[in-house]
């Protein structure tokens, strides 16, 4: 914690004031950024939640459609399997966009444009496909919450960085000096005072 206090051009009673508005904002502004950095970490955990649940989901589709693929395999051989791949399309298309949480900018991606099963298909094929577009839904998701925990990540730090700075820098600076500024006050009006009291003895004497 810093020991030292703050610098100011003459020790007045004016100067005292603006210090102790100084105080009063730095300790609002204190507040506002502990409120915000408390609700991105919630955010944070959320988000961090979402994503262990989109990659459980990941791992267990692309389970069902190696199982699916191999199944096809057997069925229809590798022949079949390649001349249906020949027919999807091998693009997909990536919609991306912004979205804003509570200050902090990132991205969102959804997939789309990914082929429907066609008709007709056997059995083993159209899982294939369905799983193919559920494969690639959950990485765009996965990318959106990973951009999110990065984004969110480093503001949080940056928070964490002026809040102790304030908490443990300047605001205890602003209190010294105040505090010190008090005393040397106090001080100066007990000995104008007795000065006062002396004063008026001595003429009450004369």
């Amino acid at each position: 914690m810093s020991t030292g206090t703050i610098r100011i051009p003459r020790p007045t009673r004016i100067e005292l004031l603006r210090l102790r508005k100084r105080l009063a904002l730095a300790r609002r502004f204190h507040s506002l950024l502990r409120d915000r950095e408390v609700y991105l970490l919630e955010v944070f955990r959320e988000t961090l939640k979402s994503l262990i649940e989109a990659r459980r989901r990941l791992s267990a589709l692309l389970l069902s459609a190696y199982t699916s693929y191999y199944n096809a395999l057997y069925l229809h051989g590798l022949e079949a399997l390649e001349g249906y791949a020949s027919t999807v399309p091998a693009s997909v298309e990536l919609k991306v966009g912004y979205k804003n949480v509570m200050g902090v900018w990132s991205y969102t991606y959804k997939s789309t444009g990914a082929p429907s099963p066609q008709p007709y298909l056997p059995l083993e094929l159209a899982e294939l496909q369905l799983a193919r577009s559920g494969v690639l839904a959950l990485l765009a998701d996965i990318a959106e919450y990973e951009r999110t925990l990065v984004n969110i990540g480093a503001e949080i730090m940056r928070l964490k960085r002026i809040v102790n700075m304030l908490e443990k820098i300047y605001i205890p600076r602003l209190e010294r000096t105040i505090r010190y500024l008090s005393m040397k006050f106090d001080e100066m009006r007990r000995e104008e005072t007795i000065r006062a009291i002396k004063v008026k003895r001595r003429i009450t004497r004369e």
